[in-house]
């Protein structure tokens, strides 16, 4: 339905830029590190909510912990879906989940003398929403990284008050192709070569744009005006490109 736009990424960065040094955090996550928090944080949930609590996943915290890919050192933060999740718990009749999740986080920075931002839902405001054959709205990047083929593949940290879920491959790449700065250009280029690793994808650039049309069509790359199209199509050439330099 909606555009991924530059401008609200600008303003999530703005948001950010905004906030005390308490709040920023300033601790480069590596892997040992997260599954030190992450398993500090899993207790804590299942102490708040008696049950293994899921999260769907995006970002770099992928690049770091994903088995088949491990291709960062560290990360800033971890990025997670914030709004299914309130609403997923609203349906089984738990009302301040999302209050619940966000002490628990708090708790786990304030131990490890983290900035509270250390996991984070910033992104939510720009992320697509969709709707259904029935007129209802739904939040299709949740709903497919829910899938029982992504949990298999895309699982990347499981204890017995949480669960990490990534995100799909394909909504990895659209959502960073938008930024496009810092590690999106390489993470993507990982992204792709994984592909070929494991399903012998030869990218090309219309390769690449069908794929995201036809699982990420949320983004709303029909209503693109023609000089954003091409940007993006550049953004793809030049991934893939990165991709076979370091093949």
């Amino acid at each position: 339905m909606s555009q991924w736009s530059q401008g609200t990424v600008s303003s999530r960065s703005s948001s950010r830029s905004s906030t005390s040094s308490r709040d920023h955090n300033e601790v480069s996550l590596t892997s040992s590190l997260l599954w030190m928090l992450l398993n500090d944080l899993s207790n804590r949930l299942l102490r708040y909510f008696g049950r293994q609590v899921r999260l769907v996943v995006h970002g770099g915290v992928i690049m770091v912990m994903h088995p088949k890919l491990a291709c960062r050192p560290s990360t800033r933060d971890v990025d997670y879906n914030h709004r299914s999740f309130v609403l997923e718990w609203q349906r089984k009749g738990v009302y301040d989940a999302g209050e619940r999740l966000r002490s628990c986080i708090a708790a786990t920075a304030f131990k490890y003398n983290l900035g509270t931002d250390w996991m984070n839902a910033c992104a939510d405001v720009a992320l697509p929403m969709s709707f259904d054959a029935y007129g209802q709205l739904y939040d299709p990047i949740w709903t497919d990284a829910m899938s029982a083929q992504n949990r298999k593949i895309n699982t990347i940290f499981t204890a017995p008050g949480l669960e990490l879920v990534g995100v799909s491959w394909s909504w990895a790449v659209a959502l960073k192709l938008v930024r496009y700065e810092k590690y999106d250009p390489y993470d993507i280029a990982h992204i792709l070569r994984l592909g070929k690793r494991q399903k012998g994808v030869q990218w090309t650039r219309q390769l690449m744009e069908e794929w995201l049309v036809n699982m990420c069509g949320a983004m709303g790359y029909h209503k693109y005006p023609s000089w954003q199209m091409e940007a993006t199509r550049d953004k793809m050439r030049h991934a893939i490109v990165l991709a076979q330099a370091h093949a």
